[in-house]
């Protein structure tokens, strides 16, 4: 009896331990991280979540990670779309005497560029990095184009 006891609880304790790193990989859902970024009344004309194969010189992987992207339209101008996303990012005003950074501002850094001067058509690229990820936005819409598109790609690290 105390042997099958044992074997139970040994059997119990390797389960969780294969299963609790799984458990919480599923917690992140594709649709979930996108809602964050995603323009308001843009539908997705597609999107993908990988694995980030993060590995070191040797190719031996270092840490769990993913990769996601989609791609979003809009009739919104592109100026429109642009400024929606400098003002999404842009530092939240503190409170009066709070000189702490809000959590999830801590070591972000955001960049806007644009790259549309001189071409037939407008692009914007916004890089997005904190501790654990890196989101790129690649705004564009050609001179004829009725819909610009927004491309959305972000790297993920899931492990420490």
């Amino acid at each position: 009896m105390q042997r099958r006891f044992t074997r139970t609880i040994l059997t119990l304790a390797c389960t969780l331990t294969l299963v609790a790193p799984s458990v919480a990989a599923e917690q992140l859902s594709l649709l979930g991280m996108l809602e964050e970024w995603k323009y308001p009344d843009s539908p997705f004309s597609g999107a993908q979540m990988s694995d980030g194969a993060t590995v070191d010189a040797a190719g031996k992987r270092t840490t769990q990670s993913i990769v996601c992207n989609a791609e979003m339209m809009t009739e919104a101008p592109i100026k429109e779309v642009v400024e929606y996303y400098q003002t999404k990012l842009s530092p939240m005003p503190k409170a009066e005497g709070d000189d702490a950074p809000p959590a999830d501002d801590a070591g972000r850094s955001v960049v806007f560029s644009d790259d549309s001067e001189g071409r037939p058509f407008a692009v914007h690229t916004v890089l997005v990095n904190t501790h654990d990820t890196s989101t790129t936005l690649i705004i564009s819409r050609g001179k004829d184009e009725a819909l610009t598109h927004i491309a959305w790609k972000q790297y993920r690290r899931l492990g420490p």
